[in-house]
Formats: C-alpha cells, structure tokens, sequence
C-alpha cells in the first residue's frame, strides 16, 4: 500500500516530464518510466507488490532523486501498473530473470554515468536478488519481503491490507481476461476471500509450481539465500507487515538500518505525508556510487 501524497508542484513537473517505454526483450514486454538527465547517474526503481511506477511513494522517491541530480527508471514489474495487456503469461513472483534481463538493458542503455538499484517490499525482494546476479550494482531494499509466507499471514491478519491486496489482484486478473479472452477463466477465484487462498488457487491452476510451498521457496530469502550479496536494507521494528525478526540472521554483506518507526517502508515526515526514506535514498545512492567510482 502506497502513501497518498499531497501533490506538489516539483512532482507535477516532474510527472509531466516523464517518459513511458514499453522495453521488449527476450519475448517479455515491461513498462518503464524514465526521467532521463544527460550525464546523470541512473537510480532504478522497483515498486511493492500489486504497486506500480505510478505509486506515489516511487513517484515522490524518483523525484526527490531527480532533484539530487539522478536519472531515474521506475519499473512495472509484469502486470502491474495496469500493464496485463503486455504479456499473456501471468505474473508470479519467481520471475526473477526477466527483471535482471530489464535492469541489465536499462544499466547499459541510460547508466554511463553510473547505476543503482532500488526496491520496496516485495519489489524490495526482487532488488535484493538481482544483485545476488549483478554483483557491482548499488542496491538499496527498503522494508523487503525476505520470508514470503510470514509476509502473506501477515497481510491476512490484517483486514484493511487483506482487502486491499485481494482487491487489487482480482482487478489485475479481471484486467488479463479481458486483454486474452477466452485463455483465462478465474471466476471460482473471485469467491475467495484471503490473500492465501487466492495464493493457493493461483499457484495450483496457473503455475508451474508442484505447491504453494514450491512456490514461496523459489523467492524466500532468509537462511543462506543472500551470502555473498552486497547490499543495504532500511527496515522499521514498527513494520506491520515484514516482522522485524526477520532481518536477525541476515549475512555479512548486508547492511541493516533498523529504525524504531516507519511503519511498512512509509517513513512518512509531514503532514504532507512526504517521506524521510525518499532523501535517506538519493544520500545512500550519493555516497555508494562515490564509494564505487573512487574504488575504480
């Protein structure tokens, strides 16, 4: 769930500067916003589950970095941000290839300059497990899903983000039939009304996955998932939805900040819900593509 921002000024220009770009590669379609600089370090964003380049939190984080002197590239992850057209296939979080294929095109084309990385929630999970492919890539994962079936309890023990998750996927299911008629039928799933079960019904009928437990395990991060990476994870002890404990056992090459408060990455600092994440972004990427350039 995104913060609903107070619209500013700097973010309607910055929104009508934006550009969308349908990448095609390897025979998987992806949307991409990009707010280009000439000459300017290139920072990625992939938003949270069911979450988009259209978010408000991706859109007020890419701006603040635009005003930090970064090009940046805001990420549909397959299916999202109303993009079920694109591809027949649907989205599931396993699909880690196509976004290291994406971020790998995006660094060589708009990343002279230099390049990182970053992802919120589930996005956040996804961006932590691109740099275990690519090594040198800055990476900053703002409260990552690191256990994905604790994190689906989670969201079902609560029901204002029960509703909104199960709301937001059977519009994206409804979105996928009605761009491929006649190659879908989700009907039974509209009946269901828990985030694990729509799982379940998912991973059963339209997966290649032997179990719902399969499928958690081909995206869980915890145990040894992440040695050798390097990486920065911001976190909050107040997070309703990625318990803390989570983050205990994390290997050496991850960098914690565990905050007191911050709620499910939201940081927020103001009445105008704004976030202290966005500015602790563009000073984290500032500082580790200084580090990166002056190692060269």
């Amino acid at each position: 769930m995104g913060r609903k921002l107070v619209p500013s000024r700097i973010h309607q220009q910055f929104d009508a500067a934006s550009k969308r770009e349908i990448i095609a590669l390897n025979g998987v379609n992806l949307a991409v916003d990009l707010n280009l600089t000439p000459d300017a370090p290139l920072i990625m964003l992939i938003p949270g589950w069911l979450g988009s380049s259209q978010s408000s939190y991706a859109r007020s984080c890419a701006s603040i970095l635009a005003t930090h002197g970064f090009s940046t590239a805001r990420i549909n992850l397959r299916d999202h941000g109303n993009t079920a057209h694109l591809n027949q296939g649907l989205f599931n979080s396993a699909m880690i290839e196509e976004v290291v294929t994406l971020v790998s095109y995006l660094r060589q084309m708009y990343g002279a300059a230099g390049s990182g990385l970053m992802g919120y929630s589930l996005g956040g999970n996804f961006a932590l497990r691109v740099a275990r492919a690519v090594p040198d890539l800055p990476t900053l994962a703002i409260a990552p899903a690191i256990e994905p079936a604790s994190t689906m309890y989670q969201i079902d023990s609560s029901s204002i983000y029960q509703r909104y998750f199960i709301k937001k996927w059977r519009s994206v299911w409804r979105e996928k039939d009605k761009a491929f008629p006649g190659v879908y039928n989700f009907r039974d799933a509209l009946n269901l009304n828990t985030v694990s079960a729509l799982t379940d019904y998912f991973v059963r009928y339209h997966s290649e996955f032997a179990s719902t437990q399969a499928y958690f395990q081909a995206y869980d991060l915890s145990g040894d998932a992440l040695e050798g990476v390097n990486a920065h994870i911001l976190a909050a002890a107040d997070d309703p939805i990625i318990p803390a404990e989570q983050y205990a056992e994390l290997p050496s090459g991850i960098v914690l900040h565990l905050t007191h408060r911050g709620g499910h990455g939201a940081y927020l600092d103001s009445w105008r819900l704004s976030s202290w994440a966005d500015a602790y972004a563009a000073q984290h990427f500032k500082a580790a593509l200084s580090h990166q350039s002056s190692s060269l």
